[in-house]
């Protein structure tokens, strides 16, 4: 317990799934959060839950796409809680789409969901993190960032690029006290994979890891004394 009190993490994509897992996981060690996500319902109560485990919450509802909302959650991070400690870039989308079929709008929405978003963030919270000369940075990526797989193309790209970013932030910024770590975790039982002929009852009885297997890695990276620079699950 408390392994990560005094710290503060930001999560996007908090409001479900392994974002929201990860914001339990952090709270149960005494972690401060700053949420964000677009459902702020959803967000009101991962908030009320983390503070009911004794950690202070606080939220910003946004697009993740959009530089304005990484600028005003780090913003309200420094505000509250008066500095950034972990950034964990959880926010993504994922289509089961062809090549063939695959249009630009497409490509703008995975592309900025996954990879902006994840650029956008990281470059706000590094600014914050070089003041103290610590910090980490925490990205989900996915065993497709290791291999392509069919009719996921964009996607593919998307976390093969969030394996790229994490390494050239390491090679840049590693030396200056900020760590990253890049989570790996193959499918797993949460509403991300409902769709494109994938029922939530499917994906509930499925053996896929669950959400908390997920955060359970990513608190592992936030508490570990030595880098892990990647933790593949599966």
């Amino acid at each position: 317990m408390n392994k990560l009190k005094g710290k503060t993490a930001i999560i996007t994509g908090a409001s479900s799934g392994i974002g929201r897992a990860a914001a339990y996981a952090l709270a149960s060690e005494g972690c401060d959060l700053v949420l964000t996500a677009r459902r702020e319902e959803r967000l009101k109560e991962v908030k009320a839950k983390c503070e009911a485990m004794g950690v202070r919450a606080v939220y910003y509802v946004g697009d993740c796409r959009l530089e304005q909302t990484a600028i005003d959650t780090v913003q309200l991070a420094v505000k509250e809680f008066g500095k950034v400690d972990i950034l964990i870039n959880n926010a993504g989308i994922g289509k089961l789409i062809t090549l063939a079929d695959s249009t630009a709008e497409d490509y703008r929405e995975i592309m900025d969901t996954n990879v902006f978003s994840s650029f956008m963030f990281s470059k706000y919270a590094a600014a914050d993190m070089l003041k103290r000369g610590e910090g980490r940075i925490i990205f989900v990526s996915s065993v497709t960032g290791h291999i392509g797989h069919a009719d996921e193309t964009i996607y593919t790209m998307t976390k093969f690029a969030q394996r790229g970013l994490s390494q050239a932030i390491d090679r840049e910024l590693g030396h200056k006290g900020i760590q990253t770590c890049v989570m790996c975790p193959s499918a797993t039982k949460t509403e991300f994979e409902v769709g494109f002929g994938r029922t939530a009852e499917g994906v509930a009885a499925s053996n896929w890891e669950t959400a908390e297997d997920v955060a359970e890695g990513i608190l592992y990276a936030c508490v570990a004394k030595n880098t892990v620079w990647e933790v593949r699950m599966r």
